[in-house]
């Protein structure tokens, strides 16, 4: 597993009486054999370690770690809170960058700025080698990716950019809908394009004769289609927890990491869970984990 270390902090919590300027630290990386022993490997990015002006210097988030052809990817999404033009777009804010390595634990070389690309932009390969990018931004839009380069960690997105999911959830008849959809993964199952997002659910927001159902929190949701570019038939909330990434656990099984909404010690933390399908290969409602769970292999 990767993931960013703590603080996140905005890009108005700069101190200079802090550490690095109070920045967030980096990106980690941890393995597991069995999903219960973990041991940490490396820091895959160290912000303490860059110059003053590398594009992804102090905030980091929603880093995603994918294996394709023999490569080991990772994309992350940072910026550089000291001036402007020291980011990759001329501006702060979040952007995706791509580094690529020969193992998991890295070193991770050629990290360079995806363009085009936001926060939580998604990389998909289907079937037949073609890359895709999901991008959420409100609601969440599908672009082609030039990725033939991707091995020099070179990749770029090009064409239409349609709407594949929306944020209204008119679509499925309820009148609740969240402020926005993000922390897109897509996996592909029985021929099935399967798009997990994630969503704030938040009361404030809620109308008087809501009919979701759904209580308040950041909930994953689950949306399916035959074609990559859609339509997506977006199903009911899935899972209460959310921004998740899907990977094979040593069952042979998909499972997924998510940050955890369900209260007590799992409120915000990183949490893992194994993925329910039904007899279709389409993925069921199902609660967190809170106590330990025992998986045959």
């Amino acid at each position: 597993l990767v993931f960013p270390h703590f603080p996140f902090p905005p890009h108005t919590s700069r101190d200079e009486s802090k550490p690095d300027l109070n920045s967030s630290p980096g990106i980690r990386l941890y393995s597991s054999k069995d999903l219960k022993n973990w041991k940490f490997e490396n820091w895959i990015v160290k912000s303490s370690e860059l110059p003053e002006d590398c594009p992804y210097k102090h905030r980091f988030w929603a880093p995603e770690l994918f294996k394709h052809n023999g490569k080991y990817y990772i994309m992350f999404y940072a910026d550089n809170w000291l001036k402007d033009e020291y980011n990759a777009a001329g501006h702060i804010g979040y952007v995706g960058f791509l580094g690529v390595a020969d193992s998991p634990t890295g070193p991770y070389e050629n990290i360079t700025w995806v363009r085009g690309s936001g926060c939580d932009t998604h990389l998909f390969f289907d079937d037949d080698d073609k890359a895709y990018a999901v991008v959420p931004g409100v609601d969440v839009f599908m672009q082609a990716a030039d990725a033939k380069n991707i091995a020099k960690a070179d990749v770029s997105l090009y064409g239409e950019r349609p709407k594949i999911i929306s944020c209204n959830n008119d679509d499925i008849g309820w009148n609740f809908s969240p402020e926005h959809v993000e922390g897109p993964w897509m996996i592909k199952k029985n021929g099935k394009y399967i798009l997990f997002t994630a969503a704030p659910y938040w009361d404030y927001n809620r109308p008087e004769n809501d009919n979701s159902n759904i209580p308040h929190g950041y909930w994953t949701g689950v949306s399916i289609a035959d074609n990559v570019w859609g339509p997506y038939s977006k199903q009911p909330q899935l899972f209460l927890g959310g921004h998740t990434s899907v990977f094979i656990g040593p069952d042979g099984n998909e499972w997924f990491s998510y940050r955890g909404e369900s209260g007590g010690e799992e409120q915000g933390r990183l949490c893992i869970d194994p993925i329910r399908f039904d007899e279709n290969g389409i993925p069921q409602p199902s609660s967190p984990s809170t106590e330990e769970v025992t998986i045959s292999l």
